[in-house]
C-alpha cells in the first residue's frame, strides 16, 4: 500500500458533517494533514499550481489555485489558521 493510500484511509471521512478549516496560503496541506487527521473538513486556498495539485492528491479536502486579495469572498469556516512570518 503506497503512503498516500495509507493516509486516505488513516483519514476517512466522518459519517457527518465536519467543522471547517479554511487553509490560506495553504502550500502543498502540511497543516491541514493534522486537522484532517483529528476528523476536520478542509479547503486551502493556494496561488502556486503545483502545490495545489499536491494538496487535492495527498488529502480530501479541497484546494483552489487562486491568487487571494482582498475582495476574495471565503467560504464560512469554523478555522481560519493564521501564521505570520518575522
Amino acid at each position: 500500500m503506497s503512503y498516500s493510500d495509507y493516509l486516505r484511509n488513516l483519514l476517512k471521512p466522518a459519517l457527518s458533517r465536519s467543522p471547517l478549516v479554511v487553509y490560506l496560503f495553504a502550500g502543498c496541506g502540511g497543516l491541514s494533514l493534522g486537522f484532517e487527521a483529528q476528523g476536520f473538513e478542509t479547503h486551502g486556498f493556494e496561488m502556486d499550481t503545483d502545490s495545489c495539485a499536491t494538496y487535492k492528491k495527498s488529502l480530501k479536502g479541497n484546494c483552489t489555485q487562486v491568487f487571494l486579495t482582498p475582495e476574495r469572498e471565503l467560504p464560512s469556516a469554523t478555522v481560519i489558521p493564521y501564521s505570520a512570518l518575522k
